[in-house]
């Protein structure tokens, strides 16, 4: 079982944050998003413009299920909250799920010119209204919520480590 969850928007510093967890408990660092390039040998552009996001998002519920019952910390996608059966995964697993609270004006200034990222194509508009649907999610899943914004990653590692025994 992962034994940390971390979750928040698209460029709130969920494999950063991951990566420094897990190296600090000694643990593996699992980032969803990189699970589901490797299962599909495709980058995610690909997999969204080849097959869409009705299917991208179905991979990424098997795969948040298998990682769940692996060891180490795991960095959710930006989305992987929106879906209902994910929010059931998340809720079963005893793993504290940490929300990485941004602003969207920090998230807008992270993101800047990333063209990686299909939905940040659709425009800053399109963005601020996923960022509003999707921030409930985020705060109803979490058991602990860090504020981003103004620190760096080695301050919200340290801000967790005093939270949660990992």
């Amino acid at each position: 079982m992962v034994e940390a969850i971390v979750t928040g928007f698209m460029g709130s510093g969920k494999t950063t944050i991951g990566k420094l967890l897990a190296n600090g408990a000694h643990r593996r660092h699992l980032d969803l998003d990189d699970l589901i390039v490797q299962h599909a040998s495709k980058t995610i552009n690909q997999i969204f413009a080849e097959h869409g996001e009705a299917y991208f998002r179905a991979l990424e519920t098997e795969l948040l299920s298998a990682a769940l019952g692996q060891s180490g910390v795991l960095s959710t996608g930006g989305g992987t909250i929106g879906s209902e059966k994910n929010q059931q995964l998340l809720g079963k697993n005893e793993a504290p799920v940490i929300y990485l609270k941004t602003s969207f004006e920090s998230i807008i200034e992270r993101l800047n010119g990333d063209q990686t990222r299909p939905l940040v194509r659709k425009g800053t508009e399109a963005l601020k209204d996923l960022y509003q649907r999707r921030r409930h999610y985020y705060e109803q899943s979490a058991d602990l919520v860090i504020v981003t914004d103004d620190k760096s990653p080695e301050q919200i590692v340290n801000e967790i480590q005093q939270s949660i025994r990992l």
